[in-house]
């Protein structure tokens, strides 16, 4: 069957931007540390950002595309079906090409008077790599996720070369790589595999003995068990980076602002992730739905921390950009504020 006249909105679908500018913010904030400012050098690494989520995305809908139409929730993926295969991958190499430049030319290749990091070129390619091995491989076991976790990490790594300063925010940028590399590990392998169980056996949550019969699904306990391990791992990270960078070695900083807040973000993340594994039945919209309310509360503990050197105005465009963008995209392709077609 031919693919149907695909639309605008199709293309735009095709390359999932929904969490588009979570990539985006990740390599921006080594910069943002620096010129606590938006000036030419954080939109060009927004628009980078951008660039790298949306070619990973229409790769990954090329890649899957077999997958994707034997599971019954995804099988009315745009690509081979409203738009044409040739045209996704005419697609995909344009946005791939565009990063590609747009990464050189941040690493400073194409500059008039380029003093290149070679270490950014690694990074910018190693991204690239690691994060089309998955495309590629991924389906096939559920440890590959572990190549999402290493392209946050290696694009995180590259924002914080490119932004000349990484030395001197060290503890500040080893935070948000090794953090947002271990969230989107989290939210890969656990959260996206409780929402595909389902249909996909070779996911994690899967190989630890969650089962779906019928509505009803169960939630083993070494599930559960790992969940709580790297809520715990990323609550030390989060807490000792906090410790080592607000003065809380002083015993009259114990009621810091940013201790308390962050605090208070990891209960309500505490609760999010009860909620999420108190489901009974199997209901992937609002387990998509409870993840994302974790993923947004997870998210805005990395501005919240930052506060103190980029300011109250830049903290709080970090932690909203994502959300707000989310919801305008979802409600406009999808039809739904909260639950994209994932």
């Amino acid at each position: 069957m031919a693919p149907s006249k695909a639309t605008a909105r199709d293309y735009i679908q095709a390359m999932r931007p929904q969490n588009s500018m979570l990539t985006a913010l990740a390599v921006t904030l080594p910069t943002l540390l620096v010129v606590r400012t938006i000036d030419l050098r954080v939109i060009e690494l927004l628009v980078f950002g951008f660039l790298m989520n949306s070619a990973a995305s229409i790769h990954n809908n090329i890649t899957d595309y077999a997958y994707d139409l034997k599971v019954r929730y995804t099988s009315d993926r745009v690509v081979g079906t409203k738009i044409p295969m040739a045209s996704a991958k005419a697609l995909y190499a344009i946005l791939l090409a565009l990063a590609t430049i747009l990464g050189l030319h941040l690493a400073g290749l194409l500059s008039s008077s380029p003093v290149i990091d070679p270490w950014a070129l690694f990074a910018l390619f190693f991204t690239m790599g690691i994060v089309s091995l998955y495309n590629l491989v991924g389906k096939t076991h559920w440890s590959w996720g572990i190549c999402i976790s290493l392209g946050i990490a290696s694009i995180v790594w590259f924002g914080s070369i490119v932004s000349g300063q990484f030395h001197k925010y060290l503890a500040y940028d080893m935070f948000i790589l090794v953090y947002l590399a271990l969230q989107s590990g989290f939210m890969q392998n656990w959260e996206g595999g409780l929402k595909d169980v389902a249909t996909d056996q070779s996911n994690m949550a899967a190989a630890m003995g969650v089962r779906v019969s019928g509505e009803n699904i169960g939630i083993s306990p070494l599930f559960k068990g790992t969940v709580w391990a790297m809520k715990a791992v990323m609550a030390a990270l989060l807490f000792y980076t906090v410790y080592i960078t607000t003065g809380l070695t002083d015993p009259k900083y114990v009621l810091h602002p940013i201790f308390i807040a962050e605090l208070l973000l990891t209960v309500i993340s505490v609760a999010a992730a009860i909620h999420l594994l108190g489901f009974r039945k199997f209901e992937r919209a609002k387990i998509i739905r409870s993840y994302g309310y974790h993923e947004a509360i997870m998210w805005v503990m990395v501005p919240v921390l930052v506060y103190p050197i980029i300011g109250i105005w830049l903290a709080i465009f970090a932690a909203l950009l994502p959300l707000i963008f989310y919801v305008i995209y979802n409600s406009a392709v999808h039809g739904t504020m909260l639950v994209p077609d994932i």
